[in-house]
Order: C-alpha cells, then sequence, then structure tokens
C-alpha cells in the first residue's frame, strides 16, 4: 500500500495526466471537425446574395449556376414550381426560362437548402424577379406549400393576371399542377 505523503502525490500526478489526456483527445475532436466542416461545406449559405453566369436550364424551376469562385452549383427557384418537362407545358416552360436567363449573369439571394441539397432562392437578372416573370408569362405557378415570403404576394397577383390573360399554362381550361403530375406518377 502507498504511504499517505506518496499517496496524495501519485494521484495529483494522475489527475494532471488524465486532465491532460482529457483535452487533448478534446482538442482533437474539434480540430477534426473543423477540418470536416471546411471540406464539406459549401461556400454558397442560406442568407447569401451571390453573382453568377447560368451555365445551364435544367428544368422550367431550376439551373445550374456558375458562381464567380468558379463552382457549379444548382438553384431553384424559389416560390414557383413549374410543369415537368415530361408534363403538357413542361418543354414550353424549360424555353421560356433558358430565354430569360441562359448564360446571363444573376444575382441569387439564397433562402434556403432543399432535401436534394438545392440552393432555393430568388434570382434576378438586372433587378427583375425571374420567379415572378416566370408566373407573370403563365409558365409556372406559386408554390404556396414552399412560397411564404412578403414578395409571395407579388407572385400571387402575377398568377391571377396571367391566368385572366389566358397565358402559357392557363390556356388550357384545367391546367395539372407540376405536384399533382409527381403524385400520379409516384402511385
Amino acid at each position: 500500500m502507498i504511504d499517505s505523503p506518496n499517496r496524495s502525490a501519485f494521484f495529483r500526478r494522475f489527475s494532471f495526466l488524465a486532465w491532460a489526456y482529457s483535452a487533448f483527445v478534446s482538442f482533437a475532436a474539434l480540430a477534426t471537425l473543423a477540418l470536416l466542416g471546411l471540406f464539406f461545406a459549401s461556400p454558397l449559405l442560406a442568407g447569401d446574395l451571390y453573382e453568377g453566369r447560368v451555365e445551364r436550364v435544367v428544368d422550367g424551376d431550376t439551373i445550374q449556376l456558375l458562381t464567380g469562385d468558379y463552382e457549379r452549383v444548382r438553384v431553384r427557384l424559389y416560390g414557383i414550381d413549374a410543369p415537368e418537362k415530361n408534363q403538357d407545358g413542361g418543354q414550353a416552360s424549360l424555353a421560356a426560362l433558358k430565354n430569360l436567363i441562359e448564360g446571363r449573369l444573376v444575382t441569387v439571394d439564397v433562402l434556403d437548402v432543399d432535401r436534394y441539397s438545392r440552393l432555393v432562392g430568388l434570382i434576378y437578372l438586372d433587378g427583375e424577379s425571374i420567379s415572378q416573370t416566370m408566373i407573370a408569362l403563365g409558365q409556372a405557378w406559386v408554390y404556396e406549400a414552399y412560397c411564404k415570403v412578403k414578395v409571395c404576394q407579388d407572385f400571387r397577383a402575377a398568377q391571377g393576371q396571367a391566368r385572366r390573360d389566358k397565358l402559357g399554362l392557363w390556356a388550357d381550361p384545367d391546367p395539372r399542377p407540376p405536384w399533382e403530375h409527381r403524385r400520379s406518377k409516384r402511385n
């Protein structure tokens, strides 16, 4: 058995070693997490404003953007849902968005990241909202399930006018919304 003076020195030394080991492990864990965060994190985050060139229009509500840092990112237009490519009006919607912004320099106000890891944002060309323009042309619906910011009031007004004027998809007396089209394909 260790006598009393040596016992307290032993436990002091042991306590210091335990503390040092614990501090080292904690530091290593934090350093690893920081490095992983730098490696996997996209510099494009919700709440940020970015400029980039529209490299490709994927469909009537999604683009591929080449940022100033030469990063390619997918961006979904906030607040709209355009017909699917294989749906009535899908090719017209795709063509309309291509004519508006393909190859052009746009500004993206990132609002969210969706479940497919796409940025979701308001896209502007020369200060004009592309989401609102697509709705006003009758090439997309207001996506009521997700359109929750103040600008959505303007989107709804544009949709009402396009509907009254029978523009784009509203030329059909009973156009099928894309969310219904997707649901029927799943079932």
